[in-house]
């Protein structure tokens, strides 16, 4: 299990890079970085086991077998409010109908966004999913992926309405900058109470994944949106931090 330390100025960088404190992040390079410094799989196969790739020139995770639990990651703290989870996709071979990558919260059958090509069944040629229950889309309009390409994808897991259940999730393709400091202007959004009330654990369930087909994840980084009167209180205590700074140089 890895815990993300970050310093006052990392958080300043964390908060405003989408409305939210970073609680858990992987690039796939470096020391403390990659798939055996705190994913776990249930592929027992070595040779179908995911695996550290360079794709696009940086390192990712790839997955070519399925399963519900291809990778998973605890977190560091258990979340129950708004959760921000975004990452960098790509894919290599030929997408056949209903190749599946769906990045899950809580568990394997939990709300998950992802890969779901040509909308399942052939019907049309969005490739991109969003769903807080059940097995089919939404998807993500205008999302005919293009292999060798990578996307930013960006999903925002929330509750409305009083629901103890998490009930709403928002998802992006290659998000705009105000689209990410707002959370609005999402490609699609899909709703219905889920059976999640917190979430501890993420993870990547693959189906359907084609011979041939190699589907990767980069930059993943998990963000908890803070209530608003934590969010005031995070912006005292920064506040605060640059009154002690200044009046140390003075």
């Amino acid at each position: 299990m890895k815990k993300l330390i970050l310093t006052a100025a990392s958080l300043v960088l964390a908060s405003s890079a989408h409305a939210g404190i970073v609680v858990a992040h992987d690039n796939f390079d470096g020391a403390n970085a990659g798939f055996n410094a705190g994913w776990s799989t249930d592929i027992t196969s070595s040779k179908n086991k995911p695996s550290v790739t360079t794709v696009n020139g940086n390192k990712s995770l790839t997955f070519g077998a399925n399963a519900d639990r291809a990778a998973y990651w605890n977190l560091a703290e258990t979340q129950t409010g708004g959760i921000i989870v975004d990452f960098s996709f790509s894919y290599t071979g030929t997408l056949g109908n209903n190749d599946f990558m769906g990045l899950w919260l809580g568990n394997a059958d939990g709300p998950s966004f992802g890969l779901k090509s040509n909308c399942g069944n052939g019907s049309c040629t969005n490739d991109l999913y969003v769903r807080t229950v059940g097995t089919d889309g939404p998807w993500l309009l205008g999302s005919d992926l293009v292999a060798g390409q990578s996307y930013h994808l960006l999903g925002y897991l929330s509750k409305t309405g009083g629901s103890d259940y998490y009930n709403s999730f928002a998802a992006w393709m290659n998000p705009t900058a105000d689209e990410m400091n707002s959370l609005t202007g999402a490609d699609k959004v899909a709703t219905g109470a889920s059976k999640i009330k917190s979430v501890s654990q993420i993870g990547i369930r693959t189906v359907n994944i084609d011979s041939g087909v190699k589907v990767s994840i980069d930059n993943l980084r998990v963000s908890e949106v803070p209530e608003p009167a934590s969010l005031s209180l995070f912006g005292l205590a920064l506040a605060g931090l640059g009154l002690a700074s200044r009046r140390k140089r003075g």
